[in-house]
């Protein structure tokens, strides 16, 4: 070591630092080295010489403490430690070869070439290059620390292991958990730990009281025992519902139980929705079959109800002409009333509607022998259905107003934009208060609700409705 004393203080600061970098490099090789399971002789033989290498770099920090005292001091003191290096060096020459011939590696020899400089033969064979061997077997030291420390670590990582399984299970969705026959807990994850607080309201102390608990035991408020199919689950305060079975594992002489709790929050959410469903179905089955049952009944009012509309309307029209001219001191025109008794029962019998746009022909034809003027503005819908109903409602305002109103001017506008619109005004006598609806206002009305449409009445300053119909609708 003597040529260290020519090297400047900074430099052989650094090469302590270097050495004491390799010591915790070390120390966290050995950690890891003794962590690993499967342990056998050789084995145990790499962890000795891993604590011999260790050994080796205090032996290194010795010898720099030793040159740095003595610059400090102002002496030059030869090298010491002869004995102890020789015992490291033939540590580590026994173990590197036992470790070399069981594990087939060639690594161990290096470590052998490495401890070398140590010798005091070889610090006089190389006389000034000895601080360059020197040097190179700390580099060498610490680049090999690392290295085993990387792979040492790696091996902890993938390697099966109590803790490894304990973090595996705890990782788990799932909760588990494992005791004896008398309630002593093995093995219990977090997810199990969390519902048993949740549950119980307590710690997990004694498996087989937490499964009394679940048979029949109180639970905390917002727990609720439910069935899901055949089996019973439990509901919680933050709406999961986990189903938890018992399994009797044979182990031994003795019997081990596991609980496990599998989460099933999806599963109750759609039988929920199917039993909803089911429920709709049946409602609307129980409707059904009574609409069958009474289908009869219902065509024959639907058919009572279309008919007295019918006779409402041929009558209304002919009584408003009627009354048109007895209001006016007008002879009633015979051959008009001739036509009315002949052509009654023909029309009251006829099944076939007529054109929408025909019957607001006639309809305007009709009243305007009366001097009354039926004005339309605008085409009817192209919807057929839509189109007969404000035929049959223009039938049934102009009779309206004409024998209530005295009107001598009905118009009609008929237009579209997003649904279909209808408008009635007329110059008729407004109606002195609010109007009570019955008969034809109600029959209006209940067509344009079975069209999806409302029906709004104005009676200032005007009389005046306004009808709405949407385009898309489902019609009743």
């Amino acid at each position: 070591m003597a040529e260290f004393y020519r090297f400047p203080h900074w430099m052989l600061t650094m090469l302590v630092i270097s050495v004491a970098l390799c010591i915790i490099v070390q120390t966290l090789t050995i950690s890891y080295s003794i962590r690993r399971l499967h342990t056998d002789w050789v084995r145990m033989c790499e962890n000795g010489m891993e604590c011999v290498i260790l050994g080796v770099l205090f032996l290194f920090a010795a010898l720099l403490a030793q040159v740095q005292h003595a610059l400090f001091c102002g002496l030059l003191v030869p090298s010491g430690y002869n004995l102890q290096r020789q015992i490291i060096f033939l540590s580590v020459t026994v173990l590197g070869i036992t470790v070399a011939v069981k594990s087939e590696l060639i690594w161990p020899f290096f470590t052998i070439g490495g401890t070398m400089v140590l010798l005091p033969l070889i610090e006089k064979v190389t006389g000034p290059a000895y601080p360059v061997l020197f040097l190179i077997s700390i580099m060498f030291f610490l680049i090999r620390s690392i290295h085993i420390c990387w792979m040492r670590r790696r091996d902890l990582l993938t390697q099966i292991s109590s803790e490894s399984i304990k973090e595996a299970i705890d990782t788990l969705q799932a909760g588990i958990l494992f005791f004896r026959q008398q309630g002593h807990v093995l093995l219990c994850n977090h997810q199990m730990n969390l519902l048993v607080q949740q549950m119980t309201g307590q710690s997990l102390d004694n498996g087989r009281a937490f499964q009394s608990i679940l048979e029949c035991g109180p639970l905390q408020n917002g727990c609720t025992r439910e069935k899901l199919g055949d089996q019973q689950v439990f509901r919680l305060p933050d709406f999961s519902v986990w189903c938890i079975s018992s399994h009797d594992i044979p182990m031994g002489r003795g019997t081990l139980v596991l609980l496990t709790a599998d989460n099933v929050s999806e599963r109750w959410d759609a039988m929920t929705l199917l039993v909803h469903q089911n429920q709709e179905l049946e409602n609307r089955g129980k409707m059904l079959r009574h609409t069958i049952e009474n289908l009869q009944t219902i065509c024959e009012a639907e058919e009572i109800s279309r008919s007295k509309g019918r006779v409402h309307d041929l009558l209304g029209q002919r009584i408003s002409l009627l009354l048109r001219a007895l209001r006016e001191n007008q002879q009633p025109n015979e051959k008009l009333l001739m036509d009315f008794v002949r052509n009654l029962p023909l029309m009251l019998r006829e099944d076939q509607m007529l054109d929408p746009d025909h019957r607001l022909k006639l309809l305007k034809e009709t009243f305007q022998g009366m001097e009354v003027s039926v004005e339309i503005r605008g085409g009817l819908p192209n919807d057929l259905m839509v189109a007969n109903s404000f035929a049959e409602i223009a039938e049934e305002c102009v009779t309206n107003a004409v024998r209530h109103g005295y009107a001598t001017r009905i118009q009609f506008h008929f237009f579209q934009n997003d649904c279909w619109r209808m408008t009635v005004t007329d110059n008729g006598i407004p109606p002195a208060g609010p109007i009570r609806e019955g008969g034809g206002i109600t029959e209006m009305r209940h067509r344009i609700e079975r069209l999806g449409g409302t029906l709004e009445l104005y009676t200032a300053p005007r009389f005046y409705i306004q009808i709405f119909v949407p385009k898309e609708v489902e019609r009743k």
